[in-house]
């Protein structure tokens, strides 16, 4: 329902979102001439009384307000209207991390640079002894020039108040919750660091770690369990390995994990470059000191001559680099040549090819002048180049699929996957035989549905074939697997080792689903 005024100031003008605790507008503020975010606090009439939850929205104002960082939403107002709670807080132009992680694989980078203003807020919040207490990426909004806000305090607590929550109620989302919530234990700030441990886990593998298909399985994971092991090695596995320790004493601090975000998000730093000189430096004399006009000039003393030396000149030897006739050469007899008229030039592959060249040549002979040119000039060409005509090129390149993937890697993974849905299956399987399956997913996150779905049925049931799925964030897996050849899709999730061919296979379509049944034998 939009057009509707709320409070005679605030305009509704469309549903943002909606969960289980209340509904997000976006309003405009007739009196300030703003927009802002109205957040509708839903009063249900099963579970706590009324008069809890009233008081429980009017928390999540004071809580977040008593904050003052970038990292943490503002808080504007809070009010009753028709007997339901209102928050009027800052809009967030942007999407949350959630979302960005069913688009697309984040790399380490991304998540260390949002994770690390998730920390800054958690970190002003704990200050002032506010536990957050659900963090999770539909929690985490990212703005579109790059800025990262913490929302959501509904079930934040306030240290000195008294608790809203039964002893038999968790209020939170359970997959993120650290075991000592779940104990029953005291939660502190250690709580928040686990929760944005598992959001880490969740945007790095697509998935969270201890989620089960029911309750009771999902508490146990969560409190006996050890995480799965990491299929994107990298600098993040060690940090999410530290915030995921049961017990809080033996968990990652807040300092440690800002040093170790910081020396992610900081570049290697690059040796410094080695002077080689062609030839050595031509002497230079010393300049005279300059004469004192006080002082007595010394006397002159002639020289005494030097004693002559004979150095026999032996003919085998005379060209020796070192006999004494060569060390006492001067250094332009020691130069090459200059080429004769007649030397052969360079071929054209490695002159300095401009990009209408490679278009003129076609898909096979521009493919081979790309593969002659030093990886990062051909990067540079196949990125100047429209999609449409850099993906015939890759066909090409495809001879010699390690020098295309060295090329492609350096084009940046959207323009990649664009290039990749104009070349053949065949062509585009060969380059994922020789990626890196996190590579692959990242380039294929880019691709039609369709193209990337051509590529797995090219690759038929093989190891590269099965290590991109499970690179594959858990939605876009399931979105891929929906246009896969049947015969292959079943042997895919058969051979799948990462726990998630029971989930891929429930977000597939009844239709997919009834053909995967006929072709999977009874057991």
């Amino acid at each position: 329902m939009t057009g509707r005024m709320i409070r005679n100031r605030y305009e509704l003008l469309s549903r943002v979102g909606q969960g289980g605790m209340g509904t997000v507008w976006l309003a405009g503020d007739t009196v300030l001439g703003r927009t802002v975010a109205l957040k509708e606090i839903t009063l249900s009439p099963y579970g706590e009384d009324v008069a809890v939850q009233k008081e429980r929205a009017l928390r999540e104002a004071r809580a977040a307000a008593r904050i003052r960082h970038p990292a943490i939403v503002h808080i504007y107002d809070v009010f009753e209207e028709q007997g339901s709670p209102w928050i009027v807080m800052a809009y967030i132009e942007g999407d949350s991390l959630e979302s960005r992680i069913e688009q697309h694989v984040l790399s380490p980078r991304e998540i260390a640079r949002v994770g690390r203003q998730v920390l800054d807020g958690l970190t002003a919040a704990h200050a002032v002894n506010v536990l957050h207490r659900d963090v999770k990426p539909a929690n985490i909004l990212v703005g579109r020039e790059g800025g990262v806000v913490l929302v959501d305090f509904g079930i934040a607590q306030i240290s000195g108040e008294s608790g809203l929550t039964s002893r038999n109620l968790l209020l939170g989302t359970l997959e993120f919750m650290a075991p000592e919530r779940i104990n029953g234990h005291t939660p502190d700030g250690a709580c928040d660091l686990w929760s944005l441990g598992i959001t880490f886990f969740h945007a790095l593998e697509g998935y969270s770690p201890f989620r089960r298909g029911n309750y009771p399985a999902t508490l146990h994971a969560i409190v006996a369990e050890s995480p799965p092991a990491p299929r994107r090695a990298g600098p993040l596995s060690d940090v999410i390995d530290g915030l995921l320790e049961k017990d809080p004493a033996r968990r990652m601090t807040a300092a440690e994990l800002d040093l170790r975000l910081r020396a992610i998000l900081e570049p290697a730093p690059r040796p410094a470059p080695r002077r080689v000189d062609p030839q050595p430096s031509p002497r230079v004399a010393p300049k005279p000191a300059p004469r004192r006009v006080d002082a007595e000039p010394p006397p002159r003393v002639a020289p005494k001559p030097a004693p002559r030396v004979q150095v026999r000149r032996e003919p085998d030897d005379s060209r020796r680099a070192d006999s004494p006739v060569a060390s006492t050469m001067p250094v332009r007899s020691r130069l090459p040549a200059p080429p004769s008229p007649s030397a052969t030039p360079p071929p054209p592959a490695l002159s300095a090819l401009s990009v209408e060249e490679v278009r003129r040549a076609g898909p096979v002979a521009g493919g081979r002048l790309l593969l002659a040119q030093p990886r990062r000039r051909a990067a540079s060409l196949l990125a100047a180049i429209e999609p449409n005509v850099a993906g015939p090129l890759l066909d090409g390149m495809a001879a010699d699929p390690s020098r295309a993937v060295e090329a492609l890697t350096l084009v940046p993974p959207s323009r990649a996957g664009r290039m990749l849905d104009h070349m053949t299956a065949e062509g585009a399987a060969e380059l994922m035989r020789v990626m890196s399956p996190s590579e692959g997913a990242g380039i294929l996150a880019y691709t039609g549905e369709r193209v990337a779905a051509g590529i797995l049925g090219a690759l038929g049931v093989s190891s590269t074939a099965i290590r991109l799925v499970e690179a594959m964030t858990l939605q876009r897996a399931c979105r891929v697997l929906e246009y896969t050849p049947p015969a292959v899709l079943a042997a895919l999730l058969a051979a799948s080792s990462d726990g998630r061919a029971g989930r891929l296979l429930n977000g597939l379509s009844r239709p997919v689903r009834a053909q995967i049944a006929r072709l999977t034998p009874e057991t």
